[in-house]
């Protein structure tokens, strides 16, 4: 009987599947006793010099106030609920950001490839202009533009609705009063019948070459339904923002952009949309002219073309470097301790004064490390559903 070490009657330091797992076994072992040497050093020194260290303050009252939050906070609540409110207000820019970078991103990469002169070179120095600031510097530009502001007796109002002064910027909003379940299933009849029409009035603009707007009676038929459960059950109220009667007229009811969190989303949305738009310029040219002559002897207009042909297959080179930009946009958010926004990083400055800084800062890296493998995560299902079909 060969040895197993001799399978074959080749000796195992020539056998290539020997020699790799011994190189793998091998790495790993250096691996782990690094790792281990350097977390045993580490409890080493915490020890020997008393470092403070560990969660249990986690549950005692924090005395730390937090300006905004999506949540009711107090200041005598405990670090943890502190910590989740912060978090949550990183959440909220993050996403936020990601949103209106990618629309904004995709729209100023589509102009960058306009036939239209004046329109391309817009776009051309919108993407240069920004994209070659730092995030940091751009970040107190805009927080200086709001702080230059009216105050809130002499600020700026549209349409008796929309409040902008100093201290952010005011829109209406909406509250819940009753009836609910029937407008949210007339909603979701809506949201099904919007998109068996889009899916039929696309498939016919396809075979017949013929306009059909798909896009725009999905959405009709979405909102009328959502309006007729509106009229009908009356669920929710809009509340306008008031001014209220006294010396400094503040603002009261409806949704509010806090003026540090309104220019923190202007930065990270125009400093991104740059990199977003040169992603989607790139996708799109990636795709061969062959493409586009293709589309056109269908029967397709510029518009259909791109929507059904060529950024569907852009949207394969787009998505790995457009999943980058949205993690750069969660860590750059961090930069919000800049011009006063209590995030992530702001209001754990303030804990740490006063808390274990090493369980802190260990918290909010595991916090931005879980968003950003999130994102990658949904890059990543995005990739295999698309592996092997085309998008639209």
């Amino acid at each position: 009987m060969q040895s197993i070490l001799n399978p074959g009657g080749i000796p195992f330091w020539r056998n290539v599947v020997f020699i790799q797992w011994a190189i793998q076994i091998v790495s790993a072992v250096v691996v782990i006793a690094i790792v281990s040497g350097f977390i045993v050093n580490v409890a080493t020194e915490i020890h020997d010099r008393a470092i403070p260290f560990g969660f249990s303050f986690l549950d005692e009252s924090a005395q730390i106030p937090i300006g905004e939050s999506l949540i009711d906070h107090e200041s005598s609540d405990s670090y943890l609920f502190g910590f989740a409110v912060a978090a949550l207000n990183t959440v909220k820019a993050s996403v936020f950001g990601v949103i209106l970078a990618t629309l904004l991103g995709i729209v100023i990469g589509v102009s960058r490839l306009s036939r239209n002169w004046i329109l391309s070179r817009l776009a051309l120095v919108y993407i240069e202009t920004f994209r070659n600031i730092p995030l940091l510097i751009q970040l107190l530009f805009w927080f200086l533009i709001v702080l230059e502001l009216p105050n809130v007796r002499e600020g700026y109002i549209y349409f008796d609705a929309v409040y902008l002064n100093n201290s952010g910027l005011y829109l209406p909003w909406v509250s819940p009063m009753g009836g609910f379940w029937p407008w949210a299933i007339l909603s979701f009849v809506g949201i099904v019948g919007a998109v068996y029409a889009f899916k039929y009035l696309a498939k016919r603009e396809i075979e017949t070459g013929q306009p059909s707007y798909p896009i725009i009676a999905g959405f009709a038929i979405f909102f009328v339904l959502t309006i007729v459960g509106l009229i009908i059950f009356s669920p929710l109220e809009i509340v306008i923002p008031e001014r209220q009667e006294g010396p400094f007229g503040r603002l009261q009811g409806g949704a509010r952009l806090t003026g540090s969190f309104f220019a923190l989303l202007l930065g990270l949305v125009v400093y991104t949309s740059a990199f977003i738009a040169e992603i989607v310029r790139a996708g799109i040219q990636s795709v061969s002219r062959g493409q586009t002559e293709a589309a056109r002897s269908l029967g397709l207009n510029t518009n259909a073309g791109l929507r059904y042909v060529i950024f569907p297959q852009a949207m394969r080179v787009i998505i790995p470097p457009l999943i980058s930009q949205y993690l750069n946009l969660t860590k750059n958010s961090s930069l919000a301790a800049a011009i006063g926004y209590p995030d992530l990083v702001s209001v754990t400055s303030t804990m740490v004064q006063i808390a274990p800084a090493i369980s802190l800062i260990g918290m909010v890296m595991v916090t931005y490390l879980a968003m950003s493998l999130f994102y990658s995560a949904v890059g990543n299902i995005y990739n295999r559903l698309t592996k092997y079909a085309g998008v639209g």
